[in-house]
């Protein structure tokens, strides 16, 4: 009996040294160094569609709303997508991860049918009792979780995805048509976040003359975009609640995915990989001092990363934990933001 329990004890040591030893250790995790950023008490994220930074950055004659923007506030760049297609872009910005898996991968990705499990920025923002909201355009009714109906898509808006949303019905009642987003302004009942979902004719996806796919630098879509912005983003600019306490993140979820102009850079330091390409991402506060540039890179989880952490949420997930801070955008010295 004592030689069976010495030699399972012995055998149970080696098994634990074996375990511990150094070559079964983790290897170590750089530490990300958290900047120190300012507190908002609401964000906002509008996403448009498909153009290379240089369609829009300079633009002045198509995009002059835009570029008045960059001008009075930040602008990044140095900013790129992650990947092409749309969907997972849109994913890395509320989730910090792309959420489609096989065979839903490269061009059938915008197809995906299925939720998308784990954490992402409503869950968190939810748990930790922050208020948010999806304004989509044209959106069919307040919880709709269900397909395309055109010009509304479905896949320029992740919370229609997430499952911890598709399965609660009172997180599915912070999904509300645009038309929403004026009255709640109006009444100063805004979310602590807000993403904001043009239809297909308001983010450039589409031409709206020909109602086709829009080509890349298309001058008319570029104009819808710029116009829509300024009716629909600028009132919220003007108002008190957000010259008090609004950050306003205006970004492009992918460049160019095909043609002559097509860009598929992911990062100019690392050309082997393969992402979506340069996009223009400005950075619209009260905070932030007219003409504001970084040339830092940063890809969409950078959004996610600062979306939470001006909103006082240390719990980043994905790719957000180890982005860096865009910081930059916010002196430490607290000067004052553009002319409204």
């Amino acid at each position: 009996m004592r030689d069976g329990c010495t030699t399972s004890a012995a055998v149970l040591v080696l098994m634990v040294l074996s375990y511990c030893s150094p070559h079964r250790l983790p290897a170590p995790v750089a530490k990300v160094v958290r900047a120190q950023v300012p507190s908002f008490e609401h964000v906002f994220v509008v996403v448009e569609e498909n153009e290379n930074f240089s369609n829009v950055v300079g633009n002045t004659r198509d995009m002059p709303y835009l570029n008045h923007l960059a001008a009075d506030y930040g602008l990044a760049t140095n900013y790129y997508a992650n990947t092409h297609p749309s969907i997972n872009n849109y994913f890395i910005l509320t989730a910090g991860r792309n959420g489609t898996r096989r065979p839903w991968i490269r061009t059938l990705s915008d197809l995906y049918p299925f939720d998308v499990e784990g954490e992402n920025i409503a869950s968190l923002l939810s748990e930790k009792g922050k208020t948010w909201k999806s304004y989509a355009e044209d959106l069919p009714l307040a919880g709709y979780v269900g397909d395309d109906r055109l010009p509304y898509l479905k896949r320029h808006n992740p919370f229609a995805y997430f499952a911890n949303v598709r399965d609660s019905a009172a997180e599915r009642e912070n999904i509300v048509p645009f038309a929403t987003f004026k009255r709640d302004l109006q009444n100063g009942s805004l979310p602590a976040y807000s993403f904001i979902v043009p239809d297909v004719y308001s983010d450039g996806h589409n031409d709206p003359a020909t109602h086709s796919i829009a080509s890349c630098g298309d001058r008319r879509a570029l104009r819808d975009i710029d116009s829509w912005l300024r009716d629909n983003i600028d009132p919220l600019i003007k108002s008190r609640i957000f010259r008090e306490g609004g950050l306003l993140l205006i970004v492009f979820d992918e460049a160019c995915e095909d043609g002559p102009d097509a860009d598929w850079v992911f990062d100019p330091t690392t050309p082997a990989i393969r992402g979506g390409g340069r996009v223009a991402a400005l950075v619209v506060s009260s905070r932030t001092p007219p003409g504001t540039r970084s040339n830092e890179v940063y890809h969409h989880e950078a959004i996610l990363r600062l979306s939470l952490r001006v909103l006082g949420i240390e719990q980043l997930p994905g790719l957000a934990a180890s982005s860096p801070d865009m910081d930059r955008f916010f002196p430490k010295n607290g000067g004052g933001g553009g002319s409204p």
